[in-house]
């Protein structure tokens, strides 16, 4: 049986070995696994949203948001910030670069003039059930729930050799919003979506 629910501390272990198995060339893979637990713990706390997606009581998925863009990194710092402190003592002495590039790409969603609600990470173990569109799908009704403002929500996803995500997402109602590039000339999405409490 098929079942999505909020995320619990005890479901971050879950969550970070998904993220190791679906993203393992991606930038926050490479900060290592207790700081993808330190990030992935921050988003159990408001405007933070985590959902699970279990399938005979085993988590098969997350996806991982905000409810409000607006300061929403520094909010995530704040709330967490003896954690994240530890890891990016740990983080400085391994890859100092790497801090860097996370300060910038932080200061870069600060400047966004849209205001939405915010996927940040989806992924699900492969399987043939439609297990992202079931957690897209309910990540949205989650963050209808409490969107007074009727704020869109936002994504952003790779623009080259990327055509199976942008069907998937095309296909589940999202439109371009812009093309930019992030860290390092990458060429990125941004995907809009309104979506209302029914």
């Amino acid at each position: 049986m098929l079942k999505v629910r909020k995320a619990t501390k005890r479901d971050i272990d879950s969550v970070v070995e998904i993220h190791l198995k679906r993203f393992s060339n991606f930038f926050l893979t490479s900060l290592g696994k207790y700081f993808l637990k330190v990030f992935y713990t921050a988003f159990l706390k408001n405007p933070g949203l985590l959902l699970i997606l279990e399938d005979e009581g085993k988590i098969k998925g997350f996806a991982a948001g905000s409810r409000d863009n607006r300061n929403f990194f520094k909010k995530l710092l704040k709330n967490n910030l003896f954690e994240f402190v530890f890891s990016g003592a740990q983080i400085l002495i391994t890859k100092p670069a790497a801090l860097k590039r996370m300060a910038l790409n932080a200061g870069k969603s600060e400047k966004n003039n849209l205001i939405y609600a915010e996927l940040l990470s989806i992924a699900t173990l492969r399987n043939k059930k439609g297990y992202g569109k079931i957690l897209l799908a309910e990540f949205e009704k989650e963050i209808a729930k409490e969107n007074i403002e009727n704020l869109p929500l936002s994504l952003t996803t790779d623009y080259d050799e990327n055509e199976k995500a942008i069907g998937f997402y095309n296909e589940s109602g999202y439109e371009v919003y812009q093309i930019f590039e992030s860290y390092q000339n990458r060429k990125m999405y941004r995907f809009i979506k309104y979506i209302v409490n029914k």
